[in-house]
Formats: C-alpha cells, sequence, structure tokens
C-alpha cells in the first residue's frame, strides 16, 4: 500500500529526516545528503512496512532517491528522542 507524508524534521548530521503522515505518526528514514528536500516536501512511498533500502518520492519537487527506511509508525515522543533539536 502506498503512503505519503510531510517532512517534519531533517538533520544533515544523521542524514536521516522524520516524515509525518496523515496518522500523525512518523516515518524516519536516512537520505543521500545531495538529495535536496524541506521541511513541509511531500513524500510519497510505495511500500508502507518495507524497512531497508527503498525509493521515496519528493512529489513536491518531482525527484526520488533510494533511502534506508529506519522505522514507521514512530510516535511523537520516540521521534523527538531521535531528533532532538
Amino acid at each position: 500500500m502506498s503512503r505519503t507524508g510531510k517532512i517534519a524534521v531533517i538533520d544533515l548530521e544523521q542524514c536521516a529526516v522524520a516524515i509525518r503522515t496523515a496518522e500523525g505518526e512518523y516515518t524516519v528514514v536516512e537520505i543521500d545528503p545531495n538529495w535536496t528536500v524541506q521541511v513541509g516536501d511531500t513524500i510519497g512511498w510505495d511500500n508502507d512496512e518495507g524497512l531497508g533500502f527503498e525509493t521515496y518520492r519528493n512529489e513536491s519537487k518531482g525527484s526520488d532517491c533510494d533511502v534506508f527506511v529506519q522505522n514507521h509508525y514512530v510516535g511523537e515522543k520516540a521521534m523527538r528522542l531521535q531528533f532532538p533539536g
């Protein structure tokens, strides 16, 4: 099943982003540092359960990137522990 969300947090030191889904949970992925993303960009992906390497789309900018998916369905508190800044 495909899914979309908006980038809520970008941590360039970790090369990671937290994507907030419509359900209010987060998907956390590691990205290529050369992939141009901004807070608020809409990101889409096809496998809402897939972990490891997957291709995600920046629907706001019309680009895609192979990312490393760390976790899905992460709550706000757990996301803030990983992205404290």
